[in-house]
């Protein structure tokens, strides 16, 4: 990747391949695994399939992502994450091309790779949860001694108000907790 205008748009991945995960589309070659990709996601009647085409595309693959670089910045994610990368990533020499940044306080560990897209490319995040069923399903989606349905969590784009929990890029407020680098404020009262 050169200079050029478009780098402005630049986003680079550094984390490492996760070897036990198979995406399945992945094993296709071409066209046929498009195809199925795009069958499999519930006959979308839209022409996008930028993600079926990306999930299927040669290469395609799953990386713990540790850090990203945009705009000349370096940014550690609070949480690693699973994304959709595609190769085995390039090695990371220390030019600006591979790291994003023109100068750097620490240096990465040997095996971390970096993948390079745009900002505009449609991907794939997994956040990964472990523990007992209890803890990583009952707890977070029921709660202790909470009906279903109760909207006592808001999750995947929602904000949590009074005694909520918000979850993956949300907002909580007024003595909330918030995870996976989201921000919390502390307000008097419901708004």
């Amino acid at each position: 990747m050169s200079e050029s205008l478009a780098n402005a748009s630049a986003i680079l991945l550094f984390g490492r391949v996760v070897e036990d995960i198979q995406l399945g589309a992945a094993s296709g070659t071409g066209s046929s695994s498009r195809r199925a990709a795009k069958s499999a996601s519930l006959e979308h009647q839209g022409a996008s399939h930028a993600l079926a085409d990306q999930i299927a595309a040669e290469g395609s693959r799953l990386a713990r992502i540790y850090a990203f670089a945009y705009e000349g910045g370096y940014y550690e994610l609070a949480r690693p994450a699973l994304y959709l990368v595609h190769g085995a990533g390039e090695e990371i020499a220390s030019t600006v091309e591979l790291s994003g940044v023109a100068a750097s306080a620490g240096k990465l560990a040997p095996d971390i790779r970096v993948w390079a897209y745009d900002k505009a490319d449609m991907s794939v995040r997994l956040d990964v949860e472990t523990g007992t069923l209890e803890q990583i399903l009952l707890d977070l989606e029921v709660g202790s001694g909470q009906a279903p349905f109760s909207g006592q969590m808001a999750r995947s784009g929602q904000m949590a108000r009074s005694g909520q929990m918000a979850r993956s890029g949300q907002m909580a407020r007024a003595g909330q907790m918030a995870r996976s680098g989201q921000m919390a404020r502390i307000r008097g009262g419901d708004d």
